[in-house]
């Protein structure tokens, strides 16, 4: 395998293991207030909005960090390799 490809995988990955549980957050916060609104019966719109509106302000807040920290042990790896990329067949 080229070797751009192994750190376009190594990239995505980190990236993958980054967000995947914000968006599972956001997604679970949404359908816990569909199956609320649904149960009462509840058509008002910002009832619906207010849950995710706050769950996304103060994730970044709580996640965010743990989600910079992956990137940043990424970035530091890649840095700190930076002479053995520069001598390696890329092909």
């Amino acid at each position: 395998m080229p070797f751009y490809i192994q750190l376009l995988h190594q990239a995505l990955t980190e990236e993958l293991i980054a967000v995947v549980p914000i968006i599972a957050l956001l997604l679970a916060v949404g359908l816990l207030t569909a199956i609320v609104q649904a149960a009462l019966q509840i058509e008002e719109p910002g009832f619906s909005l207010l849950p995710k509106i706050l769950i996304m302000t103060f994730l970044p807040l709580l996640g965010g960090i743990s989600a910079l920290h992956l990137i940043e042990m990424l970035a530091t790896s890649w840095i700190s390799h930076a002479g053995e990329f520069v001598h390696r067949s890329w092909s």
